[in-house]
């Protein structure tokens, strides 16, 4: 076991409550990071009110939420001031857009500094079409080499890092998105009996999910996907035994608007209870065509045992070595080899996750190779 550590984190971006998966995804590193080490996180004020939410981190909300702040230099000597109160032993960045400290920081605090890149920035704009992405990749090779160690959540990520940012792969290290349980956990009762009664679905309708935070252009593109692609050959297949049920917050109106009067495709929004949704579906699907890093929905759902069907970008990231057979992968817009998988899954039910899905995934192990590499 590492001798536990003073460690100073900086959150550039408001987290708290945390409720998307890259939310969730930060939430969960600093509070299992904090569990073996003493942790303060300086960050932006919370969206809502936290005081009465248990961290396992000390949170300190003195961060503008303002553009500016990203170019604030007197937030460089509060910060330098904060790290010297704590007795820090290292200092950790989640996201490059504030990298620009880390050179300063190291010569005025001679700390180790750890940067944690859920995505390589530059890459994912430039999939969605961004004409600046040119200067992102200038700031985060900048960024990634001024630091002691980058952490990575997908070994495609760290490799694509170490190739386009000529980065010494001995100062990266693979920290993928993590899952609290170590084992499969127990599957909510009649959790499909619950989501059909609640959502007026025929008790022998089978149920597809799909859930992502639907502001973000991958994923509303996934929608789109869904309802242009999938749906009509899911169609010529099938009869009306199934139900498609999209979660999550912020869908564009124009999207939504073309599931109006069809009830095979349910738009829910927002959901509280999540592993209700996964636990009741029949399979999960994962259309994504665009974007960057880990989908953290998908490792969400086959930690509780789910099947995932996903092309190769919506799995990009993920060892499916470990999945067995509960990650079934179709070519990036071969809807048709896409859905042959989905009625496979529908009509002939099988899964089987190894135990080395959760040795992989489980962050109690992820955290402490983290902090051997610190040690190094």
């Amino acid at each position: 076991m590492e001798e536990s550590k003073n460690i100073f984190a900086i959150i550039s971006y408001p987290f708290l409550p945390a409720t998307t998966g890259g939310e969730i995804s930060t939430l969960q590193i600093l509070n299992y990071m904090g569990k073996v080490n003493k942790l303060k996180v300086y960050t932006v004020e919370p969206y809502k009110d936290v005081s009465k939410e248990h961290f396992d981190f000390e949170p300190i909300f003195g961060m503008p939420f303002k553009a500016s702040r990203y170019l604030n230099i007197f937030l460089l000597f509060k910060i330098n001031k904060l790290i010297k109160a704590h007795q820090t032993d290292a200092i950790f960045f989640d996201q490059p857009f504030m990298g620009w400290m880390i050179p300063f920081l190291r010569l005025m605090t001679g700390k180790k500094v750890f940067l944690r890149s859920n995505n390589i920035e530059y890459l994912r704009f430039k999939s969605m079409g961004k004409s600046w992405w040119t200067l992102l990749y200038m700031y985060e090779k900048f960024v990634y080499k001024s630091t002691n160690l980058v952490i990575f959540v997908s070994d495609v990520d760290q490799a694509k890092a170490i190739a386009e940012f000529d980065l010494n792969p001995d100062k990266t290290l693979l920290t993928p998105y993590g899952i609290p349980q170590q084992e499969l956990p127990l599957i909510i009762p009649n959790a499909a009996q619950i989501i059909k009664q609640r959502h007026g679905i025929g008790l022998n309708q089978k149920l597809i999910l799909f859930f992502a935070t639907l502001n973000y252009q991958p994923n509303y593109e996934a929608v789109d996907f869904i309802i242009d692609e999938i749906y009509p050959l899911l169609k010529q297949t099938r009869t009306n035994d199934f139900c498609i049920l999209i979660c999550g917050k912020n869908l564009p109106k124009e999207i939504a608007e073309k599931m109006q009067n069809n009830p095979q495709i349910k738009y829910l929004g927002f959901v509280e209870d999540i592993e209700t949704y996964i636990d009741a579906a029949n399979v999960m699907v994962n259309p994504i065509l665009s974007g960057g890093g880990v989908k953290t929905k998908a490792i969400d759902t086959l930690g509780r045992g789910q099947v995932v069907i996903s092309t190769k970008t919506g799995a990009e990231g993920i060892n499916p070595t470990v999945c067995g057979k509960n990650l079934r992968i179709a070519a990036d817009g071969n809807w048709h080899e896409f859905t042959q998988l989905l009625n496979q899954q529908l009509d002939q039910p099988e899964n089987g996750l190894p135990k080395a899905f959760f040795d992989t995934y489980s962050w109690s192990g992820i955290i402490a190779n983290l902090m051997q590499k610190l040690g190094d």
